[in-house]
């Protein structure tokens, strides 16, 4: 054993990444069952200790601004995703000395209560983080408090926004198959459930298009999610796939979630990927990097994208009447196993 067991250790072992170890051992949600043990058994085997950050600022010296993380209950559980958004946002509200008041709401009830911390003054400004009802939305926006929406948008509410430049980056990914001789190409995910896999099948579209190829909707899933029903039964996903008259050559998957439970349906059907089907997807999860075969993703700058809200909050906090921004993030092409290169 050594004499100094670090987070990074742990990491290096488990092919994750630190900030996914340290999630776990501030029993933060978005982390799958199964690595949660991992980490937990590979750090008792190795002896590490974790120590909590007890120092707190001196509110005395540094007086404390306080900010609403402001979070539905279905994106707080989300595995792999928004909890690194999460992350970089308290690692910039703490660099900046602000104090973070998170609230998470229950968004199947359609009448949004707004959180006390808002409505008796308590907090400078409100962060989001994904999905929010638009009622919502317009109800946030209707404060007049300093506001900055994380992962989602709606063209006709005038907030500031931090998102993926999610169009350009379903350009570059559908791009990337068609580069590599891919003209058979298909599309899963319900593009209705985040404006982010509706903007990511946009630039699909768009790539087909100055390639001169015509979409095919035999190869296309864009009304449901595989990945959901996958959750139901293998079988029950395993039957929605064979509604697909014929089979692409490469699936853009709207998301890395997607694409894992693409890959296993497609296994079950006996297609090997990326023998057969080749997948691309876009997030970048650590769960992308310990599948088989591990996949090829556009790579989310999750912490950035809360840090960057962070600071587009504080900004606006202290110049409240500046034009409105929507600040799009690129993310690039991790190749990894799961895209065939049919031109070799």
């Amino acid at each position: 054993m050594q004499d100094k067991v670090s987070m990074e250790d742990i990491a290096a072992k488990l092919g994750i990444t630190k900030n996914t170890v340290s999630l776990v051992f501030r029993n933060m949600p978005g982390i799958s069952e199964k690595t949660r043990k991992s980490v937990l058994e590979t750090a008792k085997l190795l002896g590490y200790k974790y120590k909590k950050d007890l120092k707190n600022v001196d509110s005395k010296k540094t007086p404390l601004r306080n900010i609403c993380l402001l979070q539905s209950k279905s994106t707080y559980d989300t595995t792999g995703f928004f909890a690194f958004i999460q992350l970089g946002i308290e690692a910039e509200a703490k660099k900046n000395s602000l104090n973070l008041m998170l609230h998470v709401y229950d968004d199947s009830d359609e009448n949004f209560e707004v959180p006390m911390c808002i409505t008796e003054g308590l907090v400078s400004g409100v962060i989001t983080i994904g999905r929010v009802r638009k009622s919502t939305a317009k109800i946030l926006n209707s404060l007049n408090i300093p506001m900055v929406m994380v992962d989602h948008y709606y063209e006709d509410i005038y907030i500031d926004y931090v998102l993926s430049d999610n169009q350009n980056c379903g350009y570059i990914a559908t791009e990337y198959l068609i580069n590599r001789g891919h003209t058979e190409l298909g599309f899963t995910g319900d593009i209705k459930a985040a404006v982010s896999f509706y903007d990511r099948y946009v630039g699909f579209l768009k790539a087909l298009d100055l390639n001169n190829i015509k979409p095919n909707s035999d190869y296309l899933i864009t009304d449901k999610s595989i990945g959901i029903i996958i959750n139901e039964s293998l079988d029950h996903a395993v039957n929605e796939m064979k509604k697909l008259p014929a089979m692409p050559t490469a699936f853009f998957c709207c998301c890395d979630h997607e694409a894992i439970s693409v890959i296993k349906v497609l296994n079950a059907m006996g297609y090997k990927v990326p023998g057969d089907i080749s997948i691309i997807s876009f997030d970048n999860i650590d769960l992308s990097n310990t599948i088989t075969p591990r996949l090829t993703t556009l790579n989310v700058h999750k912490e950035f994208m809360g840090a960057k809200a962070v600071q587009k909050l504080i900004e606006r906090i202290s110049f409240p009447d500046g034009p409105k921004e929507k600040i799009l993030l690129s993310a690039e092409i991790i190749e990894r196993q799961s895209v065939k290169n049919l031109k070799k």
